[in-house]
């Protein structure tokens, strides 16, 4: 082998050296950041599309914030953050005028925190029933509340069902009626054989709610 052959092979020894070294001190790192630059973007692509959704769903919200006020607004008359019983009375004297019965008296009894139960005639929670967990002991109160009223039998019934899905939620649990006084009628001045509806004394027991906000507005 000459001389001139073995410079020749050094030089392309040398040429494959520098190559490689350049490869890998340069080529290759610039690739592997080109390489983590497109994982990226693609990464912020998803995420960008993924807002994208969000912020679209957050808009349409926002566009039902108007009925979702007016929503919570009803359920907060239904069930309020604190007893407001004179609001419920009003509502009980508003609707017996409108149906011409009578109220002779109201008693509210002492709030009780609310379980997981049944509430019978007694007041007496019974267990086994599945609420939301949401609602407990410690944010929802019961109060049991008991009228008086006389009127005819189907005024009196109408009543009842007034009170039971008017704004304040109330649930009936108990309802008895007796003959009042004016319970045979009244036949008409004329003397015909029209009579008045004879006239009922009933009493309603039942229990309204309060859903207390617990510091949260």
């Amino acid at each position: 082998m000459n001389k001139n052959r073995l410079w020749t092979i050094g030089a392309v020894i040398v040429m494959v050296a520098v190559i490689a070294g350049g490869w890998m001190i340069g080529i290759q790192p610039q690739l592997a950041a080109v390489a983590n630059a497109n994982q990226t973007r693609a990464n912020v692509e998803v995420q960008n599309t993924t807002n994208e959704a969000l912020l679209a769903r957050l808009k349409r919200d926002y566009e039902g914030i108007d009925g979702l006020k007016n929503q919570l607004g009803i359920l907060r008359t239904a069930v309020p953050a604190g007893a407001e019983m004179p609001s419920f009375v009003a509502e009980l004297n508003g609707l017996a005028s409108t149906h011409g019965i009578t109220v002779k008296s109201i008693t509210v009894t002492d709030a009780k925190p609310y379980t997981p139960a049944t509430m019978p005639s007694n007041g007496t929670p019974q267990a086994g029933v599945t609420t939301n967990p949401k609602i407990t002991s410690a944010n929802f109160v019961v109060i049991p509340v008991q009228f008086s009223i006389t009127g005819t039998y189907a005024r009196v019934l109408d009543f009842v069902h007034d009170v039971q899905t008017g704004p304040r939620l109330f649930l009936v649990s108990t309802l008895s009626s007796a003959s009042s006084a004016n319970s045979a009628g009244v036949a008409s001045a004329k003397k015909t054989s029209v009579t008045t509806p004879a006239t009922v004394d009933s009493t309603v027991g039942g229990f309204v709610y309060v859903l207390l906000n617990n510091g949260k507005k």
